[in-house]
């Protein structure tokens, strides 16, 4: 990858976009601002800057921001030459700036380009110049930058950043696109233009980019993409899984979903190996980094009074903005079998000599409308888990303590809007299992959990968002959030 950081020598930002405040910096703005370090450093670079507006839209790690003060001021305004007013005070005209503040202790943007190896050289040139840049945004927004190549396991990003990735929002950000290199030429050159003799006239804007829509990967707001797989027989009924094995169940899909990764990847990933273990299987403890990876999401079954939660369907979620990788892992699960490891996982029938015969494993297969799956993927306000949220760390059976485990526990699952909670041992759906970990006979009870996570504090969680804010799912929380622990579902707010 080719990272580029930028650090802003002061926590004002003062860029504007098509729509306002632009935030993060446009990686248009960015190549600008490089493209201006080599001018003045004499340097052409045609071949370089032709490749490096080519290139994919980067992912963006930015600081948490907020709104500054809307601040006027005034200048003299050139145009009013022709109404012959000498006084300067008459001349002056008014001009607004909304500029960005940044907050934490960091002021440093990073920005990530996947490359080719064989393009080593060409960024090499990049980075060169963007060392020497000074200013992104206004002349004012002045910045010290860096940049390197680095391979993507070795990426850290600063403490507290907000990580922006190319994904359907709201939010547009220019990028440069073919043909950008010349387009900034040709405004330049107007601008030298624009006065003739005694004529002024305005310098180009540039026009030739591409709009492209980022969205925030730690905003709760965000929908993560997700499919859902329903359990079928080889007479095509429902297949009920018991909830408390629910974890026997992530198994089998991953270990699927890593045998066809490893068969069949996404064309655009380079170190499969590496990326199957990491995102696919969701071995986070070797590698550096950022932690991105699918989940695998058993569903209990709710929806109408009657329901007895048994788990009828799979879910598997990505992280924000990698819809693509899901559905190329979608198409490829869908129509396997399940391929359990022991034999006994689906129960066993009695054959034709009444011996016992273990039944045949389910089939994965796709549905697109899933009134049951919508519990855990609509739009709601107030949540409750259907499965514990395992905290990360045991409470020592101390309140205060549970709170600091439960708003880590949220914050490491992406959930900073302001939120309201309340804690339990019972859930608040009444056929789901108990948080407890040991019956009163000191024996396991309710949900199988991972080894690793049997030492950690469980709790059913309900949520309510502040003033009515409605987040979409799929919702998951807490250490086992990857393999169907802590699953939440959209519920009344009076209950």
């Amino acid at each position: 990858m080719l990272s580029l950081s930028i650090t802003f020598l002061d926590d004002l930002y003062h860029g504007q976009g098509d729509d306002g405040p632009e935030w993060p910096p446009s990686p248009h703005r960015v190549y600008q601002a490089i493209l201006c370090a080599a001018a003045r450093n004499g340097c052409d670079a045609e071949e370089e800057f032709k490749w490096f507006e080519g290139l994919a839209p980067p992912d963006i790690f930015t600081p948490h921001t907020t709104d500054s003060q809307t601040i006027e001021f005034f200048v003299p305004n050139n145009d009013a030459d022709v109404l012959k007013k000498f006084e300067r005070q008459s001349r002056l005209t008014s001009k607004v700036a909304r500029p960005t503040r940044i907050l934490g202790d960091s002021t440093t943007v990073q920005y990530l380009w996947s490359i080719r190896k064989e393009d080593q050289a060409l960024a090499d040139s990049i980075i060169h110049h963007a060392r020497l840049v000074s200013a992104v945004g206004w002349g004012i927004d002045l910045v010290a930058a860096s940049a390197e190549i680095i391979e993507t396991k070795d990426f850290i990003p600063v403490k507290g950043t907000q990580h922006w990735v190319p994904a359907p929002s709201k939010k547009t950000l220019r990028c440069p696109a073919n043909g950008t290199l010349q387009d900034l030429r040709n405004v330049h050159d107007s601008a030298l233009k624009c006065i003739s003799g005694k004529y002024y006239q305005a310098p180009r804007r540039p026009s030739v980019f591409r709009k492209v829509a980022y969205k925030s990967c730690d905003d709760v707001t965000s929908k993560h993409p997700a499919i859902i797989f329903e359990l079928r027989n080889d007479n095509n009924k429902f297949h009920q899984y018991p909830q408390r094995k629910l974890i026997h169940l992530t198994g089998m899909v991953r270990h699927l979903a890593i045998e066809a990764m490893k068969t069949s990847p996404p064309r655009d990933v380079e170190n499969v190996d590496e990326w199957v273990d990491r995102y696919v299987a969701g071995h986070a403890r070797d590698y550096a980094g950022e932690h991105r990876q699918f989940s695998y999401l058993p569903l209990p079954s709710i929806g109408h009074p009657h329901a007895d939660q048994a788990v009828r369907r799979v879910m598997i979620s990505a992280p924000v903005g990698d819809d693509q990788w899901l559905e190329h892992l979608a198409r490829r699960l869908a129509g396997q079998q399940l391929k359990p490891k022991r034999g006994d996982e689906f129960g066993f029938y009695e054959d034709k000599e009444k011996n016992k015969q273990p039944n045949p494993p389910p089939t994965l297969i796709r549905a697109y409308r899933d009134n049951v799956a919508a519990c855990n993927t609509c739009k709601a306000s107030t949540w409750a888990s259907l499965t514990p949220v395992i905290l990360p760390g045991h409470n020592d059976h101390k309140p205060a303590k549970t709170i600091k485990l439960i708003e880590k526990a949220l914050r490491q699952s992406g959930i900073d809007q302001p939120c309201t909670f309340e804690w339990r041992a019972i859930s608040w759906w009444p056929k789901s299992l108990t948080a407890h970990k040991y019956d009163k006979n000191k024996k396991l009870t309710g949900y199988i959990r991972p080894k690793h996570l049997l030492s950690q504090t469980a709790v059913h969680l309900k949520l309510q968002f502040n003033d009515g804010l409605e987040v979409p799912g799929p919702l998951v929380i807490g250490a086992g959030r990857h393999c169907g622990l802590g699953l939440m579902a959209a519920i009344d707010s009076s209950l």
